[in-house]
């Protein structure tokens, strides 16, 4: 609960400073800090989706094309012993750990 409290302490200075300044201000001067406020918002919204949709189509780096070696997977379905499936199976899987090694 004390963090709920503290953000509700916060939430309320800060308004209560906001009501202050604005109160003090005449109804041109707020008009005018309005507008200005939302120009300058309207400003950096504009600057940032235009900056966002330029760097899409921007190439800096070139992409790195990774090379990836087909899998030799060998035939298990073939007549032969139980032996003989259980060496390839070996052997296949071996494969995987001398590139390991590399």
């Amino acid at each position: 609960m004390k963090i709920k409290e503290t953000f509700i302490r916060i939430r309320d200075a800060a308004d209560d400073r906001l009501r202050s300044f604005c109160g003090a201000l005449t109804p041109e001067k707020r008009l005018a800090a309005i507008l200005i406020t939302g120009a300058l918002f309207a400003i950096v919204n504009f600057y940032m989706i235009f900056r966002a949709i330029y760097d899409i189509g921007r190439d800096d780096a070139p992409r790195e094309v990774i090379e990836i070696a087909p899998i030799e997977v060998p035939d298990f379905t073939g007549p032969g012993s139980q032996e003989e499936m259980v060496r390839g199976m070996e052997e296949f899987f071996n494969q995987f750990d001398s590139e390991e090694d590399e």
